[in-house]
């Protein structure tokens, strides 16, 4: 019952990720015609860490034993808007650097989509999902702070959305909270790469309130 309950309490509160996701490219949006930088100050490097660490998670739901629906569902939906930005930051600066991890994201997002339908035998697949997402942990690890030392280095923070940061570290905070009503065996990669996201994305929304108090005071314009 307790799991039940604390998967519908996550999934709830995974949808406030949805709404942040939906913020940053609204936001994106919004500055492409304000300031052609704007989206400079947004790390290629972070979301796309990001998209794979929602694909880990939407992979480990569906690896696991009953399938995990409260997993599966919430990260399909935060693959598809972290796509589109990922899909953005692509349009604005085509390179080969842009166009692979575009291409990349897109193919994992098929590859994802089949594996629902072709589940392999649970106790394999949770294994090298248990790897996959130790992997991830540290690829989001590196993929935040290079997050971090882009806005202490443009000290501008553009276009990038405090509401995505505010919205994920309240997802984390659940999903960490989920993880705890799971068996220890099989949680303990949930929580460590969600306990990272949580010290990492809490040090970025720092950087991105300072910058904006500053910006507030006029020291900082982020039209220049």
């Amino acid at each position: 019952m307790l799991y039940h309950i604390m998967g519908l309490a996550s999934s709830a509160l995974f949808l406030l990720t949805w709404f942040g996701l939906w913020s940053q490219i609204k936001s994106m949006n919004k500055y492409q015609y304000l300031c052609r930088d704007a989206n400079n100050s947004l790390s290629l490097n972070q979301f796309g860490s990001s998209y794979f660490a929602f694909f880990s998670l939407f992979l480990f739901g569906i690896s696991v034993e009953p399938f995990n629906h409260y997993l599966v569902w919430t990260r399909f939906g935060a693959l598809l808007l972290t796509l589109v930005i990922i899909m953005k930051i692509w349009q604005q600066r085509r390179g080969p650097v842009t166009t692979i991890v575009t291409s990349m994201a897109t193919l994992v997002f098929l590859a994802g989509i089949a594996s629902m339908f072709f589940r392999p035998f649970p106790a394999i697949a949770q294994l090298g999902t248990a790897t996959l997402m130790l992997g991830v942990t540290v690829i989001l690890f590196q993929g935040t702070l290079h997050q971090l030392l882009v806005l202490k280095r443009r000290q501008k923070v553009g276009s990038l959305s405090a509401t995505l940061f505010k919205n994920i570290l309240i997802k984390d905070v659940s999903t960490l909270l989920f993880g705890l009503t799971m068996p220890l065996s099989q949680s303990w990669p949930l929580l460590v790469l969600n306990g990272t996201s949580v010290i990492m994305r809490g040090a970025v929304l720092v950087e991105i309130l300072r910058l904006k108090r500053r910006e507030e005071h006029g020291v900082v314009d982020i039209s220049n």
